[in-house]
């Protein structure tokens, strides 16, 4: 039986330990370091890395749900990671993604959607008009945002899974 609150009780508890594996801990440090600088305002940086760990962290609680991953892609995918999971989360925004999930679809929109809402709530309740005058957008902006990174957190996952690390350089 599927139970929502559940689910992001579980997804939001492992989000307060250290769910990535060192590829995606690389790639969560390095793409809020990149968001700080170039965002207006550099509260969204670390918001987008919140935002990108609770998507990590429902794929991983469905994985563990489930107790099996999807090793072998669909489709070809890019190798290059970022761009792998840029690609899937694109197909969670549209259409054509059930292949990657391991929930049913609607079970994985809703939670989703949950936690986006569960995002939007901390970072724009208490929103204080001097950050949202530095970073130069609205709050239909930052929700924009924000649901990206949730999302393309649960296909980092995905893709951690699909894309191939590339073998070390012989120094």
């Amino acid at each position: 039986m599927f139970d929502l609150h559940e689910l992001i009780f579980r997804t939001r508890a492992l989000g307060q330990s250290h769910p990535f594996t060192p590829r995606g801990y690389r790639y969560l440090n390095a793409r809020v370091a990149q968001e700080r600088k170039t965002q207006p305002a550099e509260e969204l940086g670390i918001w987008a890395g919140n935002a990108l760990t609770v998507g990590y962290c429902l794929r991983c609680v469905e994985e563990q749900d489930v107790g099996r991953i999807i090793d072998t892609p669909p489709e070809p995918l890019p190798a290059d990671f970022d761009a792998a999971a840029s690609h899937i989360a694109q197909l969670i925004r549209t259409d054509g993604a059930e292949p990657y999930l391991l929930y049913p679809e609607e079970h994985v929109v809703a939670a989703l959607d949950h936690l986006i809402m569960g995002e939007l709530e901390r970072r724009l309740g208490g929103l204080d008009a001097a950050v949202e005058g530095r970073a130069g957008e609205s709050s239909a902006d930052i929700t924009e945002y924000l649901a990206w990174w949730v999302i393309k957190g649960y296909a980092l996952r995905v893709a951690d899974h699909l894309v191939p690390e590339p073998a070390p350089q012989a120094k």
